[in-house]
Formats: C-alpha cells, structure tokens, sequence
C-alpha cells in the first residue's frame, strides 16, 4: 500500500491540541530517555489474581460515577490499571497494559484540548548508571590505574540483572555482528542456567533432545504466518 505523503496541512494538524501523534512522539521521547537512563531493565511481573478485588472495586467506582455524571479520567485509567494488575498470563497482561496505556494517552489529548499544548521536557541524567559486570573488570579496572565505583547485587535482583545483560550482550551482537559477542552471550546463558540450577551438561541435553525432536535452524525455514 502507497504511504501518502504529508503535506504542510496535515503536519500542522499534528501540532494541533489533541494530536495523537504529537503525544506519541512525546512517549517516544521520554522512552528513549528512559532507555538512555536506566538501561535495559527486567523485573518480575508483580501482577495476579491478588489485585482481582482491587479491579472490581475499580471498575464499581467508574460504573457509579458514570451514572452520577461525575466520570473523570482518573476513574476510567484507575479501572484499566487495576484489571492489568489483577492478570498474570502474558497474553491477557499485555492486552490489559496497551489498553491501559491508550487511556493514558487519550488523557493526555484532552488535557492539550483544553489547555494547549505543553513542550514535554524529558529528563537528562540523574539515573542509576550501572549494570553487571564480569568477576574480573574491577581487578582489570585497577590495573589501568583507574578508579570505579562497584557494589554486589543483591540476591534477589540478581536475576533481574542477568536478564538485562542478555539482552544487552544480544543487542550488541544484532548491532555488530561480530561473532565475539556471542562468547559474551553465552557467558551470560551460563550464568542463568547455573541460576536456575542446571548445569552446562544439562543445558546442552535439553539444547539436544529439543534439536532432536524439532530439529536446528540450519535449513533455513521461514514460516509464513496467516494475516
């Protein structure tokens, strides 16, 4: 399908009160910040049915304003919000937080319909700058004569910090291509594999009986997906 083009009326509607793509360009932005920032993080879901009540008492208290004619925003993305809280399978969850996070959006439409637009100024530094490193970088750091600030994880946000450095050491073989950071990748596959109590001759019985059963990736298969 051809993408039509934008003309001069259609980008000055974007910076209209209310336009849907003035506000996700201000999303974007504070996402790449928040990237820049912080870094790729990963945290448990904290999510379930123990937030079930918490959704109905939510959803009540919108049903009731609506009726009284005293519905705001804060109702309707409290009720979103709570239902996302109250889901714990991937699938449910994530549907709950896209509707979740389009409410919020259309809040912020009707708050730059009613008072104009505000430049939204994104954050710049002031974040934890840190993440996990191999045993021997504060040894190596020394070496060069160098001074760095290190600490040791906490148990339990060890998991999280091995998860965020997969995906780090994933992204930077994607960036490069350069084959020597797969060593880096699978250094970080160890370590989560020790996590979880498996060790290297396990993992690669489990990496084999999968291979065995549902073969490699040497063919090159693409299946082609319905639309």
């Amino acid at each position: 399908m051809r993408r039509r083009r934008l003309t001069s009326i259609d980008m000055q509607k974007d910076q209209e009160p209310g336009s849907l793509t003035r506000v996700l360009a201000d999303i974007a932005d504070e996402r790449a910040a928040q990237d820049q920032m912080w870094g790729v993080q990963e945290f448990p879901d904290g999510s379930g049915p123990e937030f079930t009540e918490h959704a109905e008492s939510a959803k009540e208290e919108c049903g009731a304003a609506w009726s009284r004619g005293r519905l705001t925003w804060r109702h309707i993305l409290t009720e979103e919000f709570f239902e996302a809280l109250a889901e714990s399978e991937p699938e449910k969850l994530r549907t709950e937080l896209v509707q979740t996070a389009a409410v919020a959006v259309k809040w912020v439409q009707s708050l730059d319909r009613r008072h104009g637009i505000t430049r939204h100024s994104v954050r710049e530094g002031g974040g934890r700058s840190e993440k996990l490193v191999r045993d021997r970088i504060p040894e190596i750091i020394q070496e060069t004569g160098r001074a760095a600030d290190f600490r040791t994880a906490d148990a339990d946000e060890y998991p999280a910090l091995l998860r965020a450095k997969l995906y780090e050491e994933a992204g930077e073989y994607v960036a490069t291509g350069d084959p020597a950071e797969l060593a880096d990748l699978l250094e970080v596959v160890h370590a989560l594999a020790s996590l979880h109590g498996i060790t290297l001759g396990e993992l690669e019985q489990q990496r084999s009986a999968k291979a065995a059963l549902h073969g490699g990736f040497t063919a090159r298969l693409v299946l082609r997906l319905p639309e």
